[in-house]
């Protein structure tokens, strides 16, 4: 039976070095491909902030140039000053909430993890007694 056991323990030990292997490449390359991310959502961003100032640059000048040139009417201008503050203020809303989001759901994998330990303890509890219930020949503390 002693043997046995030996082997048992051996076994997991194959899954403990797969394990650490996994989560260290995970260490690893996380970083790299949060970053990656990072620049990526950046030239985005610039992409689209040229797009916009290049076309309102470019319809200024056709604008200028072809002599249709007019002025607005102050009425259009307050509603197109308005519509972009309530796009600001709803684009921040939408911020706020997913950062308060990301942020909860961090909290609930920290509480996760912090319970982890308790989990364990009670699991290995429940698993001694059903040993001693049903196998008490058995010696669980080895």
């Amino acid at each position: 039976m002693p043997e046995t056991r030996e082997k048992q323990h051996d076994d997991f030990d194959v899954f403990d070095k797969v394990n650490q292997r996994y989560f260290s490449e995970i260490e690893h390359s996380v970083p790299h491909f949060q970053q990656t991310l990072f620049d990526l959502q950046n030239e985005c961003y610039k992409s689209w902030k040229n797009t916009i100032n290049a076309n309102v640059q470019l319809q200024k000048e056709f604008l200028g140039k072809s002599g249709f040139n007019f002025a607005l009417p102050k009425i259009t201008q307050k509603i197109i000053d308005n519509t972009g503050e309530e796009i600001v203020k709803y684009r921040l809303a939408c911020i706020k909430i997913a950062i308060t989001t990301i942020e909860s759901g961090t909290k609930n994998v920290k509480t996760w993890n912090d319970s982890a330990n308790t989990f364990l303890d009670l699991n290995r509890e429940i698993m001694h007694s059903w040993f001693l219930s049903f196998i008490p020949k058995i010696d669980i503390e080895k």
